[in-house]
Protein backbone atom coordinates (compact mmCIF):
# COMPACT_ATOMS: atom_id res chain seq x y z
CA UNK A 1 0.00 0.00 0.00
CA UNK A 2 3.19 2.34 0.59
CA UNK A 3 4.66 1.89 -2.44
CA UNK A 4 0.69 2.31 -4.17
CA UNK A 5 0.36 5.57 -2.21
CA UNK A 6 3.92 7.25 -3.38
CA UNK A 7 3.27 6.48 -7.04
CA UNK A 8 -0.72 6.71 -7.66
CA UNK A 9 -1.51 9.20 -4.80
CA UNK A 10 -5.33 10.16 -6.97
CA UNK A 11 -6.29 6.68 -7.34
CA UNK A 12 -5.08 5.78 -3.42
CA UNK A 13 -7.35 8.36 -2.29
CA UNK A 14 -10.63 7.70 -4.73
CA UNK A 15 -10.01 4.09 -3.22
CA UNK A 16 -9.82 5.06 0.66
CA UNK A 17 -12.64 7.75 -0.07
CA UNK A 18 -14.68 4.62 -0.89
CA UNK A 19 -13.93 2.42 1.12
CA UNK A 20 -14.33 4.45 4.60
CA UNK A 21 -18.21 5.85 2.66
CA UNK A 22 -19.12 1.93 1.96
CA UNK A 23 -18.27 0.78 5.25
CA UNK A 24 -21.78 2.65 6.15
CA UNK A 25 -23.60 0.41 4.17
CA UNK A 26 -23.82 -3.09 5.77
CA UNK A 27 -24.56 -1.16 8.71
CA UNK A 28 -27.81 0.34 7.45
CA UNK A 29 -28.58 -3.19 5.42
CA UNK A 30 -28.84 -5.03 8.58
CA UNK A 31 -30.42 -2.53 10.46
CA UNK A 32 -33.41 -2.01 7.70
CA UNK A 33 -33.52 -5.81 7.14
CA UNK A 34 -34.35 -5.98 11.20
CA UNK A 35 -36.60 -3.58 10.86
CA UNK A 36 -34.95 -1.34 13.54
CA UNK A 37 -34.76 2.09 13.67
CA UNK A 38 -31.42 3.52 12.35
CA UNK A 39 -30.94 6.32 14.97
CA UNK A 40 -27.97 4.52 16.59
CA UNK A 41 -26.16 4.37 13.52
CA UNK A 42 -25.26 7.86 13.47
CA UNK A 43 -22.71 6.69 16.89
CA UNK A 44 -22.13 3.15 15.45
CA UNK A 45 -20.92 4.24 11.63
CA UNK A 46 -19.04 7.07 12.93
CA UNK A 47 -17.10 4.55 15.61
CA UNK A 48 -16.51 2.20 12.47
CA UNK A 49 -15.43 5.02 10.30
CA UNK A 50 -12.76 5.90 12.98
CA UNK A 51 -11.41 2.69 13.48
CA UNK A 52 -11.05 2.18 9.66
CA UNK A 53 -9.16 6.05 9.27
CA UNK A 54 -7.16 5.67 12.51
CA UNK A 55 -5.74 2.01 11.29
CA UNK A 56 -4.74 3.08 7.46
CA UNK A 57 -3.01 6.49 9.19
CA UNK A 58 -1.31 4.03 11.77
CA UNK A 59 -0.37 1.41 8.88
CA UNK A 60 1.08 4.39 6.62
CA UNK A 61 3.65 5.34 9.20
CA UNK A 62 1.76 8.92 9.47
CA UNK A 63 0.38 8.82 12.97
CA UNK A 64 3.13 11.65 13.87
CA UNK A 65 3.13 13.19 10.86
CA UNK A 66 -0.23 13.89 10.66
CA UNK A 67 -0.39 15.87 13.50
CA UNK A 68 -1.11 13.14 16.61
CA UNK A 69 1.28 15.22 18.28
CA UNK A 70 1.36 17.33 21.59
CA UNK A 71 3.08 20.20 19.42
CA UNK A 72 0.57 22.91 17.64
CA UNK A 73 2.52 25.03 15.25
CA UNK A 74 1.10 28.51 14.95
CA UNK A 75 -1.70 28.62 17.42
CA UNK A 76 -3.32 31.78 16.55
CA UNK A 77 -4.67 30.47 13.00
CA UNK A 78 -7.43 28.38 14.85
CA UNK A 79 -9.45 31.91 16.20
CA UNK A 80 -11.76 31.96 12.83
CA UNK A 81 -12.77 28.34 13.16
CA UNK A 82 -13.65 28.55 16.77
CA UNK A 83 -15.28 32.10 16.29
CA UNK A 84 -17.14 30.18 13.44
CA UNK A 85 -18.04 27.61 15.41
CA UNK A 86 -20.01 29.31 17.52
CA UNK A 87 -22.33 31.27 15.10
CA UNK A 88 -25.77 29.39 15.05
CA UNK A 89 -25.78 29.82 18.91
CA UNK A 90 -25.01 33.57 19.06
CA UNK A 91 -27.95 33.77 17.03
CA UNK A 92 -30.55 31.39 17.83
CA UNK A 93 -29.75 29.97 21.33
CA UNK A 94 -30.12 26.64 22.63
CA UNK A 95 -32.53 24.55 22.54
CA UNK A 96 -33.81 21.17 25.17
CA UNK A 97 -32.25 18.24 24.67
CA UNK A 98 -32.89 15.25 27.19
CA UNK A 99 -29.02 14.41 29.33
CA UNK A 100 -28.83 10.86 27.58
CA UNK A 101 -29.50 12.23 24.06
CA UNK A 102 -26.33 14.89 24.73
CA UNK A 103 -24.21 12.01 25.57
CA UNK A 104 -25.59 10.03 22.46
CA UNK A 105 -24.82 13.11 20.31
CA UNK A 106 -21.83 13.94 22.11
CA UNK A 107 -20.17 10.69 21.46
CA UNK A 108 -21.03 10.61 17.75
CA UNK A 109 -20.39 14.00 16.68
CA UNK A 110 -16.79 13.21 18.29
CA UNK A 111 -16.47 10.11 15.77
CA UNK A 112 -17.57 12.41 13.07
CA UNK A 113 -14.95 14.28 13.73
CA UNK A 114 -12.29 11.66 13.84
CA UNK A 115 -13.54 10.16 11.24
CA UNK A 116 -13.98 12.94 9.55
CA UNK A 117 -10.62 15.19 9.75
CA UNK A 118 -9.37 11.83 9.78
CA UNK A 119 -10.09 11.05 6.18
CA UNK A 120 -9.97 14.28 4.75
CA UNK A 121 -7.07 15.93 6.36
CA UNK A 122 -5.12 13.15 7.92
CA UNK A 123 -4.86 10.79 4.73
CA UNK A 124 -6.54 13.02 1.15
CA UNK A 125 -4.71 15.88 1.98
CA UNK A 126 -1.15 14.57 3.49
CA UNK A 127 -0.92 11.72 0.45
CA UNK A 128 -1.78 14.78 -2.00
CA UNK A 129 0.78 16.93 -0.70
CA UNK A 130 3.49 15.79 -3.04
CA UNK A 131 1.40 16.46 -5.98
CA UNK A 132 1.65 20.09 -5.18
CA UNK A 133 -0.49 22.55 -2.04
CA UNK A 134 -3.52 22.91 -4.85
CA UNK A 135 -4.45 19.39 -5.67
CA UNK A 136 -4.26 18.68 -2.02
CA UNK A 137 -6.22 21.60 -0.52
CA UNK A 138 -9.15 21.36 -3.34
CA UNK A 139 -8.84 17.39 -4.10
CA UNK A 140 -9.61 17.13 -0.08
CA UNK A 141 -12.13 19.94 0.02
CA UNK A 142 -13.59 18.47 -3.17
CA UNK A 143 -13.94 14.63 -1.67
CA UNK A 144 -15.06 16.31 1.32
CA UNK A 145 -18.43 17.91 0.44
CA UNK A 146 -19.08 15.22 -1.74
CA UNK A 147 -18.93 12.68 1.13
CA UNK A 148 -22.06 15.01 2.80
CA UNK A 149 -24.35 12.81 0.29
CA UNK A 150 -24.32 10.24 2.89
CA UNK A 151 -26.35 12.37 4.99
CA UNK A 152 -29.41 11.49 3.08
CA UNK A 153 -29.76 8.52 4.81
CA UNK A 154 -30.75 10.44 8.03
CA UNK A 155 -32.65 13.37 6.20
CA UNK A 156 -35.22 14.57 3.61
CA UNK A 157 -32.69 16.85 1.26
CA UNK A 158 -34.16 19.07 -1.28
CA UNK A 159 -31.42 19.81 -4.56
CA UNK A 160 -31.38 23.47 -3.07
CA UNK A 161 -30.73 22.25 0.69
CA UNK A 162 -27.79 19.91 -0.74
CA UNK A 163 -26.45 22.42 -2.81
CA UNK A 164 -25.97 24.53 0.09
CA UNK A 165 -24.81 21.92 2.37
CA UNK A 166 -21.88 21.24 -0.59
CA UNK A 167 -21.21 24.78 -0.67
CA UNK A 168 -20.64 25.45 3.14
CA UNK A 169 -18.82 21.65 3.78
CA UNK A 170 -16.39 22.81 0.71
CA UNK A 171 -15.96 26.30 2.65
CA UNK A 172 -15.32 24.26 5.75
CA UNK A 173 -12.95 21.81 4.18
CA UNK A 174 -11.01 24.19 2.84
CA UNK A 175 -10.68 26.43 5.83
CA UNK A 176 -9.92 23.42 8.35
CA UNK A 177 -7.26 22.12 5.45
CA UNK A 178 -5.68 25.75 5.59
CA UNK A 179 -5.55 25.61 9.59
CA UNK A 180 -3.88 21.67 9.01
CA UNK A 181 -0.93 22.82 6.80
CA UNK A 182 -0.46 25.84 9.37
CA UNK A 183 -0.77 23.96 12.45
CA UNK A 184 0.44 20.54 11.16
CA UNK A 185 -1.39 19.04 13.81
CA UNK A 186 -5.11 17.16 13.42
CA UNK A 187 -6.02 17.20 17.47
CA UNK A 188 -7.09 21.06 17.08
CA UNK A 189 -9.04 20.12 13.91
CA UNK A 190 -10.95 17.65 16.01
CA UNK A 191 -11.72 19.43 18.52
CA UNK A 192 -12.80 22.37 16.24
CA UNK A 193 -15.01 20.06 14.38
CA UNK A 194 -16.47 18.19 17.19
CA UNK A 195 -17.41 21.41 18.81
CA UNK A 196 -18.50 23.21 15.65
CA UNK A 197 -21.15 19.97 15.11
CA UNK A 198 -22.37 20.15 18.52
CA UNK A 199 -23.27 24.20 18.95
CA UNK A 200 -25.31 23.35 15.42
CA UNK A 201 -27.06 20.26 17.09
CA UNK A 202 -27.93 22.01 20.49
CA UNK A 203 -28.78 25.04 18.81
CA UNK A 204 -31.43 23.49 17.04
CA UNK A 205 -29.92 24.82 13.54
CA UNK A 206 -28.80 20.75 12.28
CA UNK A 207 -29.59 17.06 13.10
CA UNK A 208 -31.85 15.26 14.57
CA UNK A 209 -33.46 18.27 16.86
CA UNK A 210 -33.45 20.94 14.04
CA UNK A 211 -35.83 23.42 14.73
CA UNK A 212 -35.01 26.57 12.85
CA UNK A 213 -32.45 25.70 10.11
CA UNK A 214 -29.53 28.18 9.39
CA UNK A 215 -30.87 30.92 7.27
CA UNK A 216 -28.74 30.17 3.71
CA UNK A 217 -27.26 33.65 3.43
CA UNK A 218 -25.48 32.79 6.99
CA UNK A 219 -24.39 29.71 5.56
CA UNK A 220 -22.63 30.81 2.11
CA UNK A 221 -21.44 33.60 4.37
CA UNK A 222 -19.62 31.59 6.78
CA UNK A 223 -18.31 29.77 3.41
CA UNK A 224 -17.26 32.36 1.77
CA UNK A 225 -15.37 33.53 5.16
CA UNK A 226 -14.05 30.04 5.00
CA UNK A 227 -12.43 30.04 1.91
CA UNK A 228 -11.15 33.37 2.37
CA UNK A 229 -9.24 33.14 4.87
CA UNK A 230 -7.99 29.85 4.07
CA UNK A 231 -6.40 31.27 1.16
CA UNK A 232 -4.77 33.44 3.33
CA UNK A 233 -3.07 31.01 5.22
CA UNK A 234 -1.99 29.11 2.64
CA UNK A 235 -1.20 32.16 -0.07
CA UNK A 236 2.85 31.92 0.77
CA UNK A 237 3.27 27.87 1.44
CA UNK A 238 5.55 26.12 -0.18
CA UNK A 239 3.89 22.05 -0.64
CA UNK A 240 7.08 20.91 -0.58
CA UNK A 241 8.62 22.63 2.61
CA UNK A 242 5.35 21.57 4.39
CA UNK A 243 5.92 17.76 3.16
CA UNK A 244 9.65 17.85 4.46
CA UNK A 245 8.52 19.50 7.94
CA UNK A 246 5.44 17.00 8.14
CA UNK A 247 7.83 14.31 7.33
CA UNK A 248 10.81 15.14 9.98
CA UNK A 249 8.10 15.10 12.21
Amino acid sequence: MKAFVQNHPFWFVIAVFAAESLLAIPFVVVYKLLGLGIEPLRLIIPIAQSVFVIAVIWYLGWFRQVGFISRVKNVHVLWVPLVVAFVPALMFGTVEIAAQGVLFYTLAILFTGISEEGLARGIILRALLPKGLWPALLGAGFLFSIGHFSNLAFAEFTLLDMVEVLVNTFGFAILYGAVFLRTLNILPLIALHTLEDFIYVVSGTAGPFATHPLPTSIHITIAVIGIVYGLYLVRDLDAKEVLDEIQRT
